[in-house]
């Protein structure tokens, strides 16, 4: 069976295990460990509560590692609460924690924070362009002068997107129509012929993407190309990325992109112990953490060692590494 007729099936099979084992927390009911996610309909809130299910399964006799995913704003605020001690650990974008950690981009204003670790790596997640079949919008330099969804500010893929537009030399001002959707408001407008393109991350296969395809005969668009070779070759926190040919309806060919990868990250405050409890958590059950969530099918041991180019490894993490030989 194809994986695009699997994908709505096995999300609502995960949806449901994780809703039975879990439900939202908000900052307020805090655990002693907590991870800052998403709003419950995005994928770092099922990634984070797959995260705290393994760890609380292998540390069920110590209440001093007992682990809750909480709702929050995001790949940004994540940064933000994990720096302010507000949570202990956080999911955000590669970009966004090299960023933080030197005091560039979004977090040029407040200034760099050097004691933000990677705890390990997780899924990639891809940047993604999906364009109305009637639009003629084939690569990435078709969109300008188009009428373009290009997410809600403060969205931590913002942050990417302007990044990319800066490769091309445009900004927001170069779209002739330009709306700030959420990720359902982005599809309905593509739908109703709103917008002739909408901009968004997403790891695939992903549920809205499968959506706007199947429903709206919708066609990815190619990000690739010289200006996105030259943002590659000078952000080490990017990686090149392809979504495969067939995974989604009316889309037969590869489409070549890039993308984040996603981090779990701590402050250099957090104890070396419960680091290295997490990771070992995670590495050693490692099939049953892959089970969680469709993201996590494709995970790899070596793909989860996170890289020191985007900031440094926790000392607690980087001790289960070594041990493990995987550094």
């Amino acid at each position: 069976m194809k994986l695009k007729a699997l994908l709505p099936a096995a999300m609502a099979v995960t949806t449901a295990l994780l809703a039975s084992c879990v439900a939202p927390y908000t900052i307020a009911q805090r655990a002693p460990v907590t991870i800052a996610t998403a709003n419950p309909a995005a994928i770092y809130y099922p990634v984070g509560n797959a995260i705290c299910r393994i760890v609380n399964l292998a540390e069920a006799d110590d209440p001093a590692k007992r682990c809750q995913a909480v709702v929050s704003e995001g790949a940004k605020a994540n940064v933000e609460k994990v720096r302010s001690g507000e949570v202990t650990l956080g999911l955000t974008q590669s970009d966004l924690a090299y960023g933080a950690y030197r005091g560039e981009g979004p977090f040029a204003a407040i200034g760099p924070d050097k004691e933000l670790r990677t705890i390990i790596a997780l899924h990639r997640e891809s940047f993604t362009v999906i364009a109305r079949a009637d639009s003629n919008i084939r690569n990435f330099q078709d969109l300008r002068h188009k009428r373009i969804g290009i997410g809600k500010a403060g969205a931590g893929f913002t942050f990417t997107r302007d990044v990319v537009l800066g490769y091309y030399g445009w900004n927001i001002s170069d779209f002739n129509r330009a709306l700030e959707l959420g990720p359902t408001e982005q599809n309905k407008t593509l739908c109703d012929n709103d917008v002739d393109a909408i901009i968004f991350e997403a790891a695939h296969p992903d549920g809205l993407t499968q959506e706007a395809t199947s429903e709206c005969h919708a066609r990815l668009v190619r990000v690739a190309g010289p200006p996105i070779d030259r943002l590659l070759a000078a952000h080490p926190y990017y990686v090149a990325s392809v979504i495969p040919g067939g995974m989604y309806d009316g889309n037969p060919e590869d489409t070549p992109t890039f993308g984040t990868q996603t981090l779990l990250i701590a402050s250099a405050r957090m104890p070396d112990d419960l680091a290295y409890a997490v990771v070992k958590a995670l590495f050693e059950n490692f099939d049953d953490f892959r089970r969680l969530h469709p993201e996590l099918w494709t995970l790899k041991k070596k793909d989860m060692v996170p890289s020191e180019a985007v900031m440094p490894i926790h000392p607690g993490a980087l001790r289960y590494y070594r041990e493990a030989g995987l550094l």
